[in-house]
Formats: C-alpha cells, structure tokens, sequence
C-alpha cells in the first residue's frame, strides 16, 4: 500500500470515529428502544409464517417469511418486531419487502 493511501485510509477512520462519537446521546436510527410496558397497536394479523434454520454453511442462517395483513380502516406505516436484548445483539441483518410494491 503507498504511504499516501494509508494515511488517507486512516484520516477518513480516525473522522468516522470522531463524529461517531461527538453525539453519543442520540439514538441510532437502525435502534428504537421502548419500554418495556410499550404494547404495539393490534393493527396486523399474520396470515402466514413460514421459519427456515439454514446450517448448510460454517454460520447459521434463519430466514422467517411473515404474511401480514392490515385489519385496520386506515393504511398503516410502522410494523413492530420484538427483540429481547440479549438476542438482538446476535442478529446480523434484517430485510423488510413489500411483494406487491418491490
């Protein structure tokens, strides 16, 4: 590696750290902590879930498919998923798609 692609790299990580860290008080927004009373609005119905447990690799992999449906009136925008904290620190990714709207 050339010395000026070093110091590049490491002036833009030592920047990263620096303003990761000027606001430690905001929340992340890929984290929304709650209370532990908070009971989301009974809004959606699962119609269909279907859980795979993939250890086809050297890592597990868990896939859970979730048909949900709105028995609201109105549309809805926030669908809530419960992670206890032990458990979300060992979640490595989470997608959410909508079929009808890719």
């Amino acid at each position: 590696m050339r010395p000026s692609t070093f110091f590049t790299a490491c002036a833009v990580l030592l920047s990263t750290t620096v303003s990761a860290d000027a606001n430690p008080s905001a929340p992340l927004s890929s984290q929304q902590i709650l209370p532990e009373a908070f009971k989301p609005p009974q809004v959606f119905q699962n119609v269909n879930l279907l859980r795979n447990i993939n250890i086809e690799k050297g890592y597990v992999r868990e896939t859970v498919n979730v048909v949900i449906e709105n028995i609201d009136s109105k549309p809805q925008h926030e669908y809530y998923i419960p992670f206890s904290a032990d458990v979300i620190d060992k979640v490595g990714g989470l997608e959410a798609r909508d079929k009808k709207n890719p």
